[in-house]
């Protein structure tokens, strides 16, 4: 499953690389194609994003180090630019009239959520020897208490003291 999870995660990285490349040359050939986003255009700043999510999906360990800034870097200009795009500010490439913020915020948000669903660890399940284990414990626990708190048989000794 994890797998799987991570293998969706690939395929959306590697189709927004793609779709970034492609937003890329437009804002080449037509400058301002592409907003800016603190003087930097923002097909610059979400390949790049996409980038270092592809790269943790190919990593074994240590992902996070490089899925945390990519995620964010994405999901935050996903909401700027289509807060921008909802209240009519700003305007996002457009696809097949589709605003491309909304795609990106929505694969983002996406990614996040398949990515904390394959990388996070199981809690190890204590194992029947080990249960049986603390069982014996806590049995012995208990009859030793039960012995050193039981009184002592009456004996036909009486006390001195009487």
């Amino acid at each position: 499953m994890k797998n799987m999870l991570k293998k969706i995660n690939t395929f959306f990285s590697l189709l927004g690389i793609a779709f970034s490349a492609y937003l890329i040359v437009r804002n080449l050939i037509q400058p301002g194609f592409c907003p800016d986003f603190f003087g930097i255009p923002a097909c610059y700043l979400v390949l790049l994003a996409f980038l270092l999510v592809f790269l943790s999906t190919r990593m074994q360990k240590g992902a996070a180090i490089v899925f945390v800034p990519g995620g964010i870097i994405g999901f935050v200009l996903g909401i700027f630019f289509s807060v921008k795009e909802l209240f009519n500010v700003g305007t996002c490439p457009r696809l097949f009239g589709i605003a491309l913020c909304y795609v990106s915020l929505i694969v983002f948000a996406i990614m996040i959520i398949l990515f904390l669903l394959y990388s996070r660890k199981k809690q190890p399940k204590p194992t029947k020897e080990k249960k049986s284990k603390k069982t014996l414990e806590e049995k012995e626990l208990k009859n030793n208490f039960i012995e050193d708190n039981k009184p002592e048989k009456e004996s036909g000794v009486k006390d001195k003291h009487e």
